[in-house]
């Protein structure tokens, strides 16, 4: 019997998921099994009016890849190379029913609102309080999840975008639960911190095509800069940060000397009950605190928007609180992960617009925002390495004629600020493009 069959008593039949279907179907004869197979209830596709751009070769190559492959597997390129359009044209040339999951409601909206254009088809939405399960139908992750198990025989194509969400705990039960033969991922990004990256290759299928984004610079993305600027705290916040620094390593070392496995994760479980360990967990949040919210960070973005007075600007932070600051120095709105749907939208329409000129972000624009005509980035803080890193330059690379991109990295020197730094600094993306100091970019009359 196949490993992956499991007994299940309670029906007295023998149970897998959804996923080992069609191998279950290609081994059954090996293992002398009889199949009554009825799982299959795949929509037909529905009448299609594609108008779609033509494809350029590399995305045609990424198609045919997948194809070989048996039209499973994951498709890596940086954001703004035409990874909806792949999906969009995989749809229209295999005339099938499909499954778009997103990781977010406004994207569920934004692949809705392509396929409409795209596909001169209505796609239905499962999710946001709306239930049309239709024979092409967007959904979130969220949502996949908890209704897979009722439509995941209905689509013979399922799309997972910003696909290393899916192997989150939980979430990753979608794809076990689809029937769909045919898996298509798209990302920028598909490693995880937590390793569980692993996974997509039995979920959708191995990494099939692969551009980095130096690859694309210049040519299906638009040029780009990395201009560095380092600064200090001030002596006053340098003062306390480093008494910090010693209350936490002294706290540390007292522990170690009794348990020496003992970690952050230790510290975070006392937390809980013992005062002194609260109290070394606060230290280590106002540390943070001081270099993500360093007044010097304020002074330099003020200096950045002086060099660029007519360009569209987005200020990356690293906290909720730094966003706000921002805000409220320089009256430009701020969006958080507490900012809701209507205000975003009024916020994005308005900066499309040229209404407003700069606006800062904390995390919520690091995926799926569409800004061709943003072309100056700044980074004061982040701390989800090198993918955050990589997520944010990509907002800034979708080409609008031959305008260059600059991002510019504000890092608080002698402090973590700078580990983080040298860690995206050995990205491709980074190493694609100069990485210059302010005097230089000055020198090369990139302001």
């Amino acid at each position: 019997m196949p490993a992956y069959l499991t007994w299940d008593d309670r029906v007295h039949a023998w149970r897998t998921e959804a996923i080992h279907h069609p191998r279950l179907r290609e081994e059954a004869a090996a293992y002398r099994l009889v199949l009554q197979d009825e799982a299959e209830r795949f929509f037909d596709c529905p009448p299609l009016r594609p108008s779609l751009p033509r494809l350029r070769a590399d995305q045609e190559a990424a198609i045919q890849t997948w194809e070989r492959a048996g039209c499973r597997g994951v498709i890596v390129k940086p954001t703004g190379t035409g990874k909806t359009e792949i999906a969009l044209s995989i749809i229209a040339r295999h005339r099938v029913s499909a499954l778009i999951v997103a990781p977010l409601r406004d994207l569920m909206y934004q692949w809705q609102r392509r396929i409409k254009q795209g596909l001169g088809f209505d796609a239905g939405v499962l999710g946001d309080g709306r239930r049309e399960v239709w024979p092409v139908t967007v959904t979130t992750y969220d949502s996949a999840w908890i209704h897979m198990k009722e439509i995941g025989n209905r689509y013979r194509l399922i799309v997972y975008d910003e696909a290393h969400h899916l192997p989150a705990p939980s979430l990753h039960e979608s794809a076990l639960d689809s029937l769909a033969p045919m898996r298509l991922g798209l990302t920028a990004t598909p490693w995880r911190a937590d390793g569980r990256d692993r996974m997509l290759t039995e979920l959708i299928g191995p990494m099939v095509f692969e551009e980095q984004l130096g690859e694309a610079r210049g040519r299906t993305l638009a040029d780009y800069a990395i201009i560095r600027v380092p600064i200090y705290l001030t002596d006053a916040e340098q003062t306390e940060f480093d008494g910090l620094s010693r209350k936490i390593r002294d706290y540390f070392l007292a522990r170690r000397r009794e348990d020496p496995s003992f970690d952050w994760d230790a510290l975070a479980r006392r937390s809980r009950t013992e005062p002194e360990a609260k109290e070394i967990l606060r230290a280590y949040w106002r540390k943070l605190a001081l270099t993500h919210r360093s007044a010097e960070k304020l002074r330099t973005v003020e200096d950045i928007l002086r060099l660029h007075p007519n360009e569209p600007c987005v200020i990356f932070t690293a906290s909720n609180r730094m966003a706000l600051d921002v805000s409220a120095r320089f009256l430009i709105p701020a969006l958080t992960a507490h900012s809701d749907k209507r205000e975003r939208n009024l916020v994005l329409d308005a900066f499309a617009r040229g209404t407003i000129r700069a606006l800062a972000a904390c995390e919520v624009l690091n995926e799926g925002w569409d800004a061709p005509a943003v072309k100056v980035g700044v980074v004061l803080g982040g701390e989800r390495g090198v993918k955050e890193a990589v997520q944010r330059l990509g907002r800034l690379l979708r080409r609008s004629g031959d305008r260059m991109a600059r991002l510019y990295e504000v890092v608080v020197q002698e402090s973590p600020d700078v580990q983080r730094a040298r860690r995206r600094g050995r990205s491709d993306a980074y190493q694609g493009a100069p990485r210059l100091s302010v005097d230089q970019a000055r020198q090369l009359d990139l302001f």
